[in-house]
């Protein structure tokens, strides 16, 4: 804890945002500023209007190694609110073939991915081999996967195209949202040693019993109770340097026509809105240019009846990726997620939700033989992650990659350089990594005044 009490102005209410709040409220007062009506930014819930259901924006994997979310949600007093897998389990299903599941309880750790790897029944034995051997290269760090994609690190490394197709692609595209013929390999690297590689409960998923939203709901009440607030519906224009005795601070200028004076400030918003901020704050600050955006296509579905035998599974040989049982929320209600979805994302929502529930019956014959479709809703998020590659992933920015001409401000979000692919883990590890350098260089500049 810095040893002045400060204040401090979080721009923007996602998930990164909030944890940078959540982190800088042990030095003082915190106030956030969200453009928008809600918390959460790309992972919210809101309420389908036809079946008055909460769902959420998108479904978002969450594993027990997102150690600084679960620590953010412990804080808020809803990790409780997540249910933890015994071990890890995936099943993984494709039209008129046998449903295969990825079962890791077997052993601890990763030796127990290892016994679930070598007991995919519809991979040859071949391709199991060469998937292990790749992994355990991987988690040993004797092999690297800088400045390829992953498929030239799968090519590299004389993975078959089973086992490109049927284990490797599923992770590449639902932790990177990229093809892998553009996912970064040292993407990937992160990954597998984060989730797949390390302890149980590291590779344990964790599912929702409730909506993002009501993840979060916690913490204005939260901050407000520790002399902070926020503001919804309210953008930041602008913000100006002033020097308050002989320290360095803000004046930030909100589009309410309200100002506030901040010792730090912390930018949790998208590229493209920061380089605004800054434009408007007549700042030659330069910014690396802005990664294409990488779509996902989620897709909700109510069926009359429950049907999933399984919490989730990856499609293989189809349109759709990834599907989930929601029925712990509504009864019927599956989630199915496109990422990547470039290929879908200007179809029209009547086709694609026909093409995902044909695509569903045909992975799920028997479970979904005599079920009904009552209702399903498309939600597109076209800037739902940057599309990484070998060659931007090396110049995404650091927390003070501004500090230099604006030594009050930090930045914050999941394109910022977190070494992780933008996910939630990513976007709350970069808030909490913004606010300790606002701390350390408040503390630094404390000590050299002394």
């Amino acid at each position: 804890m810095s040893s002045q009490s400060l204040t401090t102005v979080v721009i923007g209410g996602g998930w990164a945002g909030i944890a940078a709040a959540v982190e800088a409220t042990a030095d003082g007062t915190v106030i956030v500023v969200e453009e928008r009506p809600y918390l959460g930014g790309r992972a919210r819930s809101f309420q389908d209007k036809t079946m008055h259901h909460q769902i959420d924006n998108g479904q978002h994997v969450m594993m027990g190694c997102y150690h600084e979310t679960l620590r953010m949600l412990e804080t808020l007093g809803t990790a409780h609110l997540l249910r933890r897998q015994r071990a890890l389990r995936v099943a993984f299903v494709q039209p008129n073939t046998t449903m295969d599941v990825l079962d890791a309880s077997a052993l601890p750790g990763s030796a127990g991915i290892a016994v679930a790897i070598m007991r995919l029944g519809n991979l040859r034995l071949s391709s199991r081999i060469a998937v292990l051997s790749l992994a355990a290269k991987i988690r040993l760090g004797i092999v690297t996967g800088r400045g390829l994609t992953c498929s030239e690190f799968f090519a590299k490394h004389a993975q078959p195209n089973d086992a490109i197709e049927r284990f490797w692609e599923p992770i590449v595209l639902a932790t990177v949202n990229a093809p892998i013929t553009n996912a970064p390999a040292e993407l990937l690297f992160a990954v597998m040693k984060l989730a797949f590689l390390g302890s149980r409960t590291d590779a344990q998923m964790l599912i929702p019993t409730c909506g993002l939203s009501d993840l979060l709901a916690p913490f204005p009440e939260w901050l407000r109770q520790r002399g902070g607030s926020v503001y919804l519906s309210t953008s930041a224009d602008a913000i100006v340097p002033q020097n308050i005795n002989g320290t360095m601070s803000a004046v930030v200028q909100l589009s309410s026509g309200e100002t506030l004076v901040a010792n730090r400030v912390i930018s949790a918003i998208p590229q493209r809105a920061l380089r605004r901020l800054l434009s408007n704050s007549s700042s030659d600050v330069v910014l690396p240019a802005e990664p294409p955006a990488s779509p996902i296509v989620s897709v909700y579905l109510w069926y009359n009846s429950g049907w999933m035998p399984v919490d989730f599974a990856s499609a293989i040989g189809t349109t759709i990726q990834w599907v989930f049982d929601k029925q712990n929320l509504h009864p019927g209600l599956v989630a199915v997620t496109v990422s990547a979805g470039a290929s879908i994302v200007a179809r029209d929502a009547g086709s694609i939700i026909a093409l995902c529930d044909e695509e569903l019956r045909r992975c799920f014959p028997q479970e979904l033989g005599s079920v009904e479709l009552l209702h399903g809703q498309v939600i597109k998020e076209k800037q739902a992650t940057p599309l990484f590659t070998p060659a931007n992933i090396a110049v995404r920015v650091l927390p003070d990659h501004v500090a230099v001409a604006h030594p009050y401000l930090r930045i914050a979000g999941d394109w910022t350089q977190t070494q992780l692919p933008a996910t939630i883990e990513g976007a709350v590890q970069s808030g909490v990594s913004a606010a300790r350098a606002a701390r350390e260089q408040v503390n630094t500049g404390h000590q050299r005044s002394q």
